[in-house]
């Protein structure tokens, strides 16, 4: 009967998970459409509207975004002076300029900053501005016909489409325009029909001069500067409108004083010197010394004195003394009739000079003092001790930072019409100052 029991149960969840897993894929289906839907679907919707025309729609208002953005960056003062002078700058440099936001094509690309460009060429009576976009799907350019126009709100405006009748096609290089030379007159046919004569056309009335107003805004642009805080001192600050403070309160040890102690260090005694008396003694004393001769002579180091000639009949030999021989001499004896040869020298004699001796030459007796010195204990070292004395205080310490306001006013000026309500209403003035259109 337990058998049994198991395989009736078995059974019924079996069935039961089946009947929740068809439903939970029917809600799926339900929830989530088919691929073969989605491209019916898709279908449909390129059958209805065409993406291409939406793509388009996107290039145009590219297109149309550089051409706004020119016009207000092209005034007098940058466009082309000469006839046949051209300007240019690339959508790079516009956005550089910041002129024109950023934008992408229509597969969410950026376009060639580039290829694409705004240039604007002078010809005789009107500038021609070329629009040129180039991006990764498709390049296109757009010509702008501007001038000086009586329904300009500005010095130069954009031609009118309805004055646009035809297209004007310029040429490449533009040049100034020459006198056309006018054709020779053919000959008329004999008895040709005179021409009805035509009222006389009044002169126009002389036009009166356009002018063109200054306006100006003055735009403020001050602000607040502040600097950094400054450190932490004692010093107090009060806060004002030009200056913020903030405080810091600390406990600090504040020295009040010392506790001096002295002590005595016997281990230490200080010693001191006296002199005694021990006795006289009777010396023998030499109030004066002076040289005194010896009465001998000695050399006075290499100098030579010349003497004189001397003759001598044998080689002499002296101390002190230098011998130069000079020639020989023969003498006669006539006594005994014999002869005998002398020399004649140069006698030379070494310089002397007298000797003398430092000594006393006044002495006398003299009675002195003798003395000794003995030290003795005349008292010991001290030590002297200090030791702080604090107490603990609150600090309060302050810091500050100032602020100055800085004053900047700059004006923004504007060429327009008389009473233009759009530059009125947004702040600009007049100054006076016009000028003729």
């Amino acid at each position: 009967m337990y058998d049994e029991k198991t395989n009736n149960f078995s059974i019924r969840n079996v069935i039961l998970q089946f009947l929740f897993v068809a439903l939970f894929i029917f809600i799926l289906i339900w929830l989530f459409p088919m691929k073969s839907d989605l491209k019916n679907a898709l279908n449909g919707v390129n059958k209805d509207n065409d993406v291409s025309v939406f793509y388009d729609q996107i290039f145009n208002n590219n297109v149309i975004a550089m051409k706004e953005a020119a016009k207000s960056y092209y005034t007098t003062e940058r466009l082309p002076q000469t006839v046949g002078q051209t300007v240019k700058m690339t959508l790079g440099e516009m956005l550089e300029k910041k002129i024109i936001l950023p934008f992408v094509d229509s597969k969410g690309e950026q376009c060639d900053i580039v290829g694409s460009y705004v240039e604007v060429t002078k010809y005789e009576t009107e500038f021609v501005m070329k629009v040129n976009l180039k991006c990764t799907d498709q390049e296109n350019y757009l010509l702008v016909y501007m001038g000086c126009y009586d329904y300009c709100q500005t010095a130069i405006c954009e031609k009118n489409k309805s004055d646009v009748s035809t297209p004007v096609i310029y040429p490449t290089n533009p040049t100034p325009s020459q006198p056309q030379k006018q054709p020779e007159p053919q000959k008329q046919p004999e008895k040709q029909p005179e021409p009805e004569k035509q009222p006389e056309k009044q002169p126009e009335p002389e036009k009166q001069p356009e002018y063109i107003y200054e306006y100006v805004k003055k735009i403020d642009n001050s602000y607040w500067k502040e600097s950094d805080w400054s450190e932490y001192s004692e010093t107090p600050v009060t806060a004002d409108k030009y200056t913020s403070v903030r405080t810091k309160i600390t406990k600090q040890k504040v020295l009040l004083g010392y506790n001096v102690t002295t002590t005595t260090d016997k281990s230490k005694p200080i010693y001191s010197t006296q002199v005694l008396n021990t006795g006289t003694e009777t010396i023998l004393v030499c109030n004066k010394y002076d040289y005194v001769t010896t009465g001998q002579t000695a050399a006075t180091g290499d100098e030579w004195v010349y003497v004189g000639l001397e003759t001598h009949y044998e080689k002499p030999i002296k101390d002190g003394y230098i011998y130069e021989f000079v020639r020989f001499v023969d003498e006669s004896c006539p006594n005994n009739c014999s002869s005998r040869t002398g020399i004649i020298y140069k006698v030379w004699k070494k310089s002397t000079q007298n000797l003398s001796q430092y000594k006393c030459v006044d002495s006398a007796y003299k009675t002195i003092q003798h003395t000794t010195e003995v030290q003795y204990i005349s008292g010991y070292e001290k030590t002297t001790t200090k030791t702080p004395v604090y107490e603990t205080r609150e600090l309060k310490t302050y810091s500050f930072k100032k602020r100055e306001y800085i004053k900047s006013i700059q004006e923004d000026k504007k060429w327009s019409t008389y009473n233009d309500t759009t530059l009125l209403k947004n702040g600009y003035e007049y100054t006076g100052n016009k000028k003729e259109k």
